[in-house]
């Protein structure tokens, strides 16, 4: 039931930062993000999907060149696809997780503090997509 009141209070926080607010990107993130930990105490995949789609509203809203929030963005929406291919099996939520996190990676250069969360996050999901095809080169990156 608290969740449920989060969500909806969320919600309405985002109603309240129309397409052009500066801050509509943390209002997604926000609700995305209790939206997922919903899929992850109930199971509901609409809450999972749902949780991508804001994700993916507000990566679009972050431009690629700098802004300081679009590496969250890019993992955000990648550790939500990871999940659903985690649930789901679709290679297609693994490979797009993998390239958001080369993304996010090209956004950290060595000596960035971020750079091993990065370079951790992305191994992880070349591990997980060898087991899932076998295929040596996701190994040897």
């Amino acid at each position: 039931e608290d969740l449920d009141q989060v969500i909806a209070l969320a919600r309405q926080a985002l109603a309240l930062r129309p397409v052009g607010h500066t801050d509509r990107p943390k209002s997604l993130g926000n609700l995305a993000n209790r939206l997922s930990t919903r899929f992850h105490h109930r199971g509901n995949a609409e809450d999972l999907d749902q949780a991508i789609a804001l994700h993916k509203e507000a990566l679009a809203l972050r431009p690629v060149v700098g802004h300081t929030g679009r590496s969250s963005s890019l993992n955000n929406l990648a550790v939500q696809l990871s999940t659903r291919f985690d649930h789901r099996g679709n290679v297609e939520d693994l490979d797009q997780a993998i390239a958001l996190h080369r993304e996010a990676l090209a956004l950290h250069p060595v000596g960035h503090t971020d750079r091993s969360k990065s370079l951790n996050n992305l191994a992880v999901q070349l591990s997980t997509r060898f087991d899932h095809r076998g295929n040596a080169e996701d190994l040897d990156q």
